[in-house]
């Protein structure tokens, strides 16, 4: 009898795991979402091109911006709230004033032109519908003035405690305003299981907010040459969810990765998130830089310099600064040479984060 009840068990596991998923287009699939959840979260993939192409088509539709109050988002200084609420709601600001916030977080290369243009995108939204109900973008990421940062220890707290400030910001101005908002951050600060700890969406979920967590990822299941053709007839982009199914089913890693991380493969999709943003191809997604004038010979590039510096890391140096905007987003990993090492940690780390000053 126990062996039958294993049998059984394991061809209904095998059914379930061949199941076909239902591809919705990623607009009508993320509206869905917000039928159910007052927060909607997307682990992105940093500086892609065709996932900023359909966050802006996404934030523009008349439909998202009658449902949703605010985006969060990971590159925003949260010192700078005052001067992005500004822009956002269509007030005339230099730019280089809300440039500030995307340009510094604790991130610390050159962000490329698609994430000013996120916001860019909802102020003009919103000055589409003067009258009707606006959004805002709020910024997550902790409120360093880097102007006073003179030590690797004066960055300490505000790096040990990014993912903390993120949630503080959602519960304080989303899930205590019983606001309806979609968050956007890397796919590490918001995936579940993975091996280390996930302190945003419990938090949220402990202060009442109903959350629904989508990653995005390619066709990569296992390492680089591993591709499974059943994406093929997906269009792109589309949301597919993750329970019941074979995407589910794949390892999470190469998924969101394009094959070329492998560590900890065994944690599934199904596990670690409840939709799946499929955004093409792992061939065909393009990752997006900071234009070469930006960064070389400006005083904003010897800014990032010194930052770098602080925390040690070898300096990022401007001269060597692509001169192609566009590369390919995933390329083949190069054969270890050795084992990487990293600068140590700030002593700070754990120390908490100063006093919030006024937003600037």
């Amino acid at each position: 009898m126990q062996t039958l009840s294993a049998l059984l068990l394991m061809l209904s596991s095998l059914c379930f795991a061949q199941t076909n998923p239902r591809t919705d287009g990623a607009t009508a699939a993320v509206l869905e979402a917000f039928k159910t959840h007052d927060i909607v979260m997307l682990g992105e993939i940093h500086n892609n091109k065709q996932e900023y192409e359909w966050l802006d088509a996404l934030v523009a539709n008349p439909e998202f911006a009658d449902l949703v109050d605010d985006v969060v988002v990971e590159l925003g200084n949260s010192l700078y709230q005052k001067s992005v609420d500004q822009y956002i709601s269509g007030e005339a600001v230099p730019i280089a004033d809300v440039q500030r916030a995307w340009r510094s977080t604790l991130g610390l290369g050159p962000p490329p032109p698609i994430y000013g243009n996120l916001y860019k995108v909802v102020r003009e939204t919103n000055m589409r519908r003067r009258g009707k109900h606006q959004m805002r973008v709020l910024c997550g990421d902790p409120y360093i003035n880097w102007a006073k940062a003179k030590t690797k220890d004066d960055i300490g707290p505000f790096l040990g405690h990014r993912d903390q400030w993120y949630a503080q910001v959602v519960k304080d101005e989303v899930v205590a305003k019983h606001h309806r908002a979609f968050l956007i951050a890397g796919s590490n600060h918001f995936l579940r299981g993975l091996g280390h700890p996930n302190y945003i969406e419990p938090a949220l979920r402990q202060a009442g907010a109903r959350t629904f967590v989508i990653v995005a990822g390619t066709n990569a299941v296992k390492g680089y040459d591993d591709v499974d053709h059943r994406f093929d007839s997906w269009p792109a982009p589309s949301i597919a969810l993750l329970a019941g199914n074979w995407v589910g089913e794949l390892w999470t890693l190469p998924v969101i990765s394009g094959g070329t991380e492998t560590t900890n493969s065994d944690a599934k999709l199904k596990d670690a998130a409840d939709a799946l943003l499929y955004l093409g191809p792992r061939d065909s997604l393009i990752e997006v830089s900071a234009p070469r004038t930006e960064v070389v010979g400006t005083a904003y590039g010897q800014e990032l310099l010194r930052r770098m510096k602080l925390l040690g890391f070898y300096p990022f140096l401007p001269e060597a600064h692509s001169h192609t905007q566009e590369t390919p987003q995933f390329s083949r990993p190069e054969p270890a040479n050795g084992t990487e090492t990293f600068p140590a940690e700030p002593r700070t780390m754990d120390m908490a984060l100063p006093p919030r000053p006024p937003s600037q």
